[in-house]
């Protein structure tokens, strides 16, 4: 008994000590200064919805709680079980301190806790050692905070900083980790679990020790039974459910376009771009589906825009992530193919060199050393240009990119903030994908189209409204070229088997060696762009713009938000809506001065000696080889060795190489070449 009475004295005396001591430091020390903790950032889509979310720099999952957004059901079982007069003590419980030196002192071990929901937070923010020293520094520093913050403040931290498990740090976290949603509405079953996992968070995790978990749950469920905020069916009910056994994974929408924005914004906790939820949402199970149909090696990037505001509302950096590519390819320098050819003609179309219905000429020329093909090596003559667009000709294209001037088009590209890249100066093979441009470049032209020429740009921030361009009311194109343009592209032909909305106006593209496959098209409403390749730019099969990109694009236009009903823009002033024969006599037919046309119009062949031919020769004769047609003067080749060139002439002779198969070549100026192969015996 005696033994007894002194522990309790030494007991109390210790107490009193511990109290006075703690009663200076309260009065004497100044009050420290409270930081912010460190959260994860996210980046949000314009209605709030996280796209991805970020760990912070020391690897954890830690949101900040809203208790706005939090079930209420959940505060009332927390409080019942951890601290029942959290709303009534001033940071420490005198009441619940007693009962613990009390049990204490009758069980000579702890029964209960003291630690009041306040002294928890302290002890997050500023982790000691488990010693009585450092429970009286938390018993002064919770008296402190209940000075500096409030309570609804006190218990936001605290559910924001409690651990529960590995790298898992606040309920928000928790929540999206172990339930796959928001605390907003939580089950009996899942409160219990949250409330049980802070009390010994590695060894209660339910990714890893499910069991444990489980019992500890259990036990809060029988306590919330006990205090009457659970009837005995409800924690009947909630001890069946079997707690989760894995992590699921955080959000990870648009990841390269929200990785851009964190690393620009680094120290904003929400981002809050101009994306749509759903749109995005479509766009990964796009993703999704077509990585698994799309040859090895391509993968496949999309932009979608809302015309009138600019906002960017689906972003697609690459097919998958963490399969085909980590690279914004978006923002990837690629060559554009035929995509550019719409604003060659709206330039021409501007200046008053053409009209749709004005003829020009898709025949063999040459410019200079260049001497372009059309993709199908076919060429029309004479067709409107209208056509040629449609058709995506090269020869026309690059006979209006010489009038206007390849420096006056990489100018007017650039005033919309577009730079090409080619080596060099400005050529005319820029007419055909000569130059280097980015997705992202591309659908800001084409939105430029879709709102009658006027320069933009882009917005990626919901709260950010860019700079407009230097100058008053810049242009990309005037409202009648842009009308032109536009008037064409409503026409354009669908590719074979495929089939899309007649609103959604669009051109392809095909990058020498197939190595970029482009398809980007608008409405009234938006601008979408679709890039396929491969993303280190090797060549591809046979993939084109219409066969590959095409049906992206319509898969992207079907699947966006509606809007009412618009009626067709009208024509601008001074726009010309007649025929061909209607047109005044300067936009009658575009000619092609100073460059040449001497081509023959008679295909080159070699008449002697046919292919697959036997010649029987005496020793020391030589061979004639005789051709037709083609653009004099014309090149010999026999087995590989070059024959004196003779102008005018269209036969040339040679010595043979002996007994065995031999091979002629022919080429013309033009660079069309034919060849035979032939047997040599002996007379």
């Amino acid at each position: 008994m005696k033994w007894r009475c002194g522990k309790i004295l030494r007991l109390l005396l210790f107490c009193v000590l511990a109290c006075a001591a703690g009663t200076a430091v309260f009065i004497f020390s100044p009050n420290p200064q409270l930081e912010e903790p460190e959260w994860s950032a996210q980046v949000v889509s314009s209605d709030g919805e996280s796209l991805r979310i970020f760990t912070t720099a020391d690897g954890r999952w830690r949101l900040k709680t809203d208790l706005q957004h939090l079930d209420p059901r959940f505060l009332h079982f927390l409080l019942a079980c951890e601290d029942s007069r959290f709303y009534r003590h001033p940071g420490v419980d005198g009441m619940a301190l007693l009962r613990a030196v009390g049990q204490l002192v009758t069980n000579g071990r702890v029964i209960s806790g003291a630690s009041t929901i306040t002294m928890q937070t302290v002890r997050l923010l500023h982790p000691r050692p488990r010693t009585v020293a450092s429970k009286v520094v938390e018993m002064v520093e919770a008296l402190r905070l209940e000075q500096q913050l409030g309570r609804e403040e006190i218990l936001t931290l605290y559910l924001s900083l409690a651990p529960y498990g590995g790298n898992i740090e606040g309920i928000e976290a928790a929540t999206r980790l172990y339930f796959n949603k928001s605390p907003q509405y939580l089950t009996p079953s899942e409160a219990a679990l949250l409330i049980a996992l802070p009390q010994s968070p590695e060894s209660r995790r339910p990714d890893r020790f499910p069991e444990r978990a489980k019992e500890a749950r259990d036990r809060i469920l029988q306590r919330l039974n006990e205090v009457g905020l659970l009837s005995a069916e409800e924690s009947a009910v909630a001890a069946a459910v079997p707690v989760p056994t894995r992590r699921f994974p955080m959000p990870f929408l648009a990841p390269q376009l929200a990785l851009r924005l964190h690393t620009a914004f680094p120290q904003q906790r929400f981002v809050r771009t101009t994306l749509d939820g759903p749109t995005e949402r479509h766009l990964h199970s796009l993703a999704f589906r077509v990585s698994h149909e799309l040859e090895p090696g391509l993968t496949f990037a999309v932009l979608v825009v809302e015309n009138d505001s600019r906002r960017v509302i689906g972003y697609l950096g690459s097919g998958n992530f963490f399969t085909d590519s980590q690279l914004d390819l978006t923002r990837a320098v690629r060559s554009p193919g035929s995509t550019l050819k719409p604003f060659i003609y709206g330039i021409a179309f501007e200046r008053g060199l053409l009209h749709p219905e004005s003829w020009i000429d898709d025949s063999p020329c040459r410019f200079g050393l260049y001497r372009p093909r059309n993709f199908d090596g076919r060429f029309h003559g004479e067709i409107s240009v209208r056509e040629a667009l449609q058709r995506s000709l090269n020869v026309p294209a690059v006979a209006v990119l010489r009038r206007i001037g390849p420096l006056r088009f990489v100018a007017r590209l650039a005033k919309a903030g577009v730079l090409l890249r080619f080596q060099g100066e400005a050529n005319l093979p820029l007419a055909l994908g000569g130059g280097g441009a980015t997705l992202e470049e591309l659908v800001t032209l084409y939105a430029d189209l879709a709102d009658g020429g006027r320069i933009r740009p882009l917005r990626w921030l919901e709260d950010v409204i860019p700079e407009k361009p230097s100058g008053e009311n810049p242009r990309l194109l005037s409202p009648l070229a842009a009308w032109y343009v536009d008037d064409i592209l409503k026409d354009m032909p669908f590719p074979p088997g495929q089939q899309g909305s007649r609103d959604v106006r669009f051109k392809t593209g095909t990058s020498y060696g197939f190595r970029d496959a482009w398809a980007v098209g608008y409405n009234r409403y938006y601008t979408a762009g679709v890039w396929v390749g491969r993303p280190d730019g090797s060549f591809g099969r046979s993939g084109t713009g219409s066969s590959l990109a095409v049906p992206l694009l319509f898969n992207v236009f079907a699947s966006l938000p509606p809007h009412s009903p618009r009626a067709a823009l009208p024509a601008p002033p001074g726009a010309l809506q007649v025929r061909h024969v209607q047109l005044p006599a300067a936009l009658k037919r575009f000619d092609r001065p100073g460059i040449s046309t001497s081509r023959s119009t008679v295909p080159l062949k070699i008449l002697f000696p046919p292919d697959g031919s036997v010649l029987p020769l005496l020793p020391g004769q030589k061979i004639t080889l005789k051709a037709q047609g083609g653009t004099p003067p014309l090149h010999w080749l026999c087995n590989g060795r070059p024959l004196p060139v003779t102008p005018g002439r269209s036969s040339v002779r040679c010595n043979s190489d002996g007994i065995g198969w031999s091979e002629a070549v022919v080429i013309d100026s033009e660079g069309d070449q034919v060849a035979v192969r032939f047997k040599i015996e002996t007379q």
